[in-house]
């Protein structure tokens, strides 16, 4: 299976890497960050029950699923300039 390529004009391609390199960012920085807290912890809280723990799992996970996911569109993003930069050379 090859890696998938967005095949539009620059200005949307400019646009969908600048929106998902922003977003992926933000779910990588917060959920790497909260995921190391979370293991590296040196004060865990008894207070706090077992199912509001899980669900905290549960949304690092998820955000750092989100960045990773952001992160490989704007991969595809970028292809899809260099493969317009291309076609125009040729």
């Amino acid at each position: 299976m090859k890696f998938p390529v967005i095949r539009e004009s620059y200005f949307l391609n400019v646009v969908i890497l600048l929106v998902s390199l922003f977003v992926s960012w933000f779910g990588l920085l917060f959920g790497i960050a909260h995921l190391i807290e979370g293991i590296f912890g040196n004060d865990p809280n008894p207070d706090i029950p077992l199912i509001q723990s899980i669900m905290g799992w549960i949304i690092v996970i998820g955000l750092c699923v989100v960045g990773v996911i952001f992160l490989l569109i704007a991969i595809a993003s970028i292809k899809g300039i260099i493969y317009k930069i291309k076609k125009k050379q040729s």
